[in-house]
């Protein structure tokens, strides 16, 4: 009989429970707190702007590839026509950024400095190396004082 009278004393004490969660005890003063947060929609900016996408709309962009590996490369020493040259040929077919014209402090000549060469920008380096006789591309020093 004592589990009896424990599960009915149970049974109603859950009952209770469900009906004040659910505010039908609100009348009688008894009741969750509201659980409302009236400043949050009053500091929503253009709620109408927000559209509903179906699950294809809604895809992810695809991955990007990671960047293209790039190598930079230095001339050495040019003559000043070997310098006037190579500029010319660069100004017209080699984007603008792509090379640096590095003038030496005592002025006896000048650098080419090819700083992010990708792979099709390292196939039109044969070219270049056809347009001056003698000057060798080496990879770039990696000192800061070598530049």
């Amino acid at each position: 009989m004592r589990w009896r009278t424990f599960a009915l004393i149970l049974l109603l004490l859950n009952a209770m429970y469900w009906a004040w969660g659910e505010g039908w005890l609100l009348p009688y003063g008894f009741g969750p707190a509201p659980q409302r947060e009236p400043q949050r929609l009053a500091q929503q900016i253009r709620p109408q702007a927000i559209t509903i996408l179906s699950a294809a709309e809604g895809q992810p962009p695809a991955v990007i590839a990671a960047p293209e590996p790039t190598v930079c490369r230095q001339s050495g020493l040019l003559t000043k026509a070997q310098s006037d040259a190579v500029q010319s040929i660069l100004q017209t077919s080699w984007p603008p950024g792509s090379w640096l014209l590095l003038e030496q402090a005592d002025g006896q000549g000048a650098r080419l400095r090819l700083p992010a060469l990708n792979a099709i920008m390292q196939a039109q380096l044969p070219a270049l190396e056809a347009a001056l006789p003698g000057a060798v591309f080496d990879f770039c020093p990696d000192d800061e004082q070598a530049r």
